[in-house]
């Protein structure tokens, strides 16, 4: 019928390179697919304590409450010196939401938890794609670098961008050293000065007694100096006095060494990670992140490098950029071959197929909730080839029935009519051999 009513297929053909052009204007660049992350976590710091004592003490009371919980498919618990973690697993089409609530609901319910164990944090993980990573680096102290990466962390996130974590950024820490002997003499436990340090900075002490002569305190300090904490009242003597930290103890400032510190050509440096969520556009990300940095340049000091480097964006335009150069060169060979062979005609027609056909289906994509990734586009880089084949196939036996003496109308329907079990049974075949990817679960299955 379309051969028949040349108007309708012309329209036809309008409509789906407009809903093709609609769906690729608004269709999202990213380096992945969006992964729906399915898990919750549940973290119990336990300062000083070993990970025989968070497997015994924490592990084992929490697992038996979230385990039955609905929508519950796995768990997997790590302790280690320090800290537990109890990761759970939940089954597609399950309301997260309401699961964080069930579990934070079974976790509070739990008693005999430590004493001196923190609060357990709950959260829900969620999706962040990652965008670009910022370098810091330059001969300064590491509190001026700090300083310089939160000011850069802080500047990113008012500039759109939705997630940006450090590494190698080392937290500030006060150590106190405390001899033993003047514990003793003024008959004081760890417990007595985690208390004094309580109002402060809420902390517990860590629980490590080095030596046979010094117990140590490790206390993570937001504002406050080592002056302050040495005024720090413990309490007060019989004499009226008070006693503190600085009558008792020595107290130094560093940081944590549990974090490795960075280094970049040789200096110290601090490395911010930006991410983007599930709503936001890695290629715009990634010119947002550039404009910040370009526009923040000037007012640094001329001896901090800050580089910008491993950009998913770039990893995005190149994958469609080759996407574009291939549709470009499959529609020119098929020109020239078609026009070699055939007549002119036929090879236009047969070849303006190629764009109607990967405009419409980024229209399609757009349309059904995909986005254009890494792996949607090796995809329409495969299937660019099926098209071209798939072109010339049918515009060859439609050349051949006119050659034959058909008609122009009769030679379209019998070519296209002959060749459809053909094409679509060459397709049917590559879908079967990667068919077998659709029943592969889990994150990888989403990808």
């Amino acid at each position: 019928s379309f051969v028949q009513h040349r108007n309708a297929a012309n329209l036809l053909m309008l409509l789906l390179v407009l809903f093709g052009l609609w769906g690729a204007s608004n269709l999202q660049r990213q380096l992945l697919p969006t992964i729906d992350i399915r898990e919750v976590t549940i973290m119990v710091p336990w300062a000083g304590a070993s990970a025989q004592d968070i497997e015994k003490n924490i592990l084992q009371l929490i697992e038996p409450a979230v385990r039955f919980e609905d929508g519950v498919t796995a768990l997997f618990s790590t302790a280690r010196e320090g800290i537990g973690s109890v990761v759970v697993s939940f089954g597609q089409g399950t309301d997260m939401q309401a699961a964080e609530d069930n579990i934070k609901a079974a976790v509070d319910a739990v008693a005999n938890l430590p004493q001196s164990s923190s609060e357990p944090e709950i959260t829900q993980l969620k999706f962040f794609d990652p965008v670009a990573s910022i370098g810091l680096s330059g001969p300064f102290p590491e509190q001026t670098l700090r300083e310089f990466a939160r000011e850069i962390r802080d500047g990113l996130l008012d500039a759109g961008l939705d997630k940006v974590s450090f590494e190698g950024y080392r937290e500030r820490e006060i150590q106190i050293n405390v001899d033993d002997a003047k514990l003793r003499q003024f008959d004081l436990t760890l417990d007595d000065l985690s208390r004094a340090l309580t109002p402060g900075f809420f902390d517990r002490p860590a629980g490590s007694l080095p030596g046979n002569f010094q117990a140590q305190i490790r206390a993570v300090a937001n504002d406050l100096s080592v002056s302050q904490i040495e005024a720090t009242r413990i309490r007060s003597l019989p004499t009226g006095e008070d006693l503190t930290f600085g009558d008792i103890a020595t107290i130094s400032e560093g940081f944590n060494d549990d974090i490795s510190l960075g280094f970049m050509r040789g200096q110290p440096a601090i490395v911010l990670n930006v991410a983007r969520s599930v709503s936001s556009d890695t290629v715009i990300s990634y010119n947002k992140i550039l404009a910040y940095v370009e526009e923040l340049k000037p007012t640094l000091p001329a001896t901090l490098n800050i580089q910008v480097f491993d950009a998913a964006a770039e990893l995005v335009d190149d994958r469609l950029s080759l996407l574009i150069t291939n549709g470009i060169t499959g529609l020119v060979l098929v020109l020239i071959i078609l026009f070699i062979f055939l007549e002119a005609r036929i090879a236009f027609w047969v070849a303006l197929g190629i764009p109607v056909s990967i405009v419409a289906t980024l229209g399609l994509m757009y349309f059904s909730g995909q986005s254009l990734n890494m792996i949607s586009m090796f995809a329409l880089l495969m299937t660019l080839g099926i098209i071209v084949d798939d072109a010339i196939v049918v515009g060859e036996h439609t050349a051949t029935r006119y050659a034959l003496g058909d008609s122009r109308a009769q030679a379209a329907v019998t070519g296209a009519g002959r060749m459809a079990i053909p094409v679509i049974a060459a397709s049917l075949t590559t879908m079967a051999a990667f068919g077998p990817i659709l029943l592969v679960g889990g994150v990888i299955g989403q990808i």
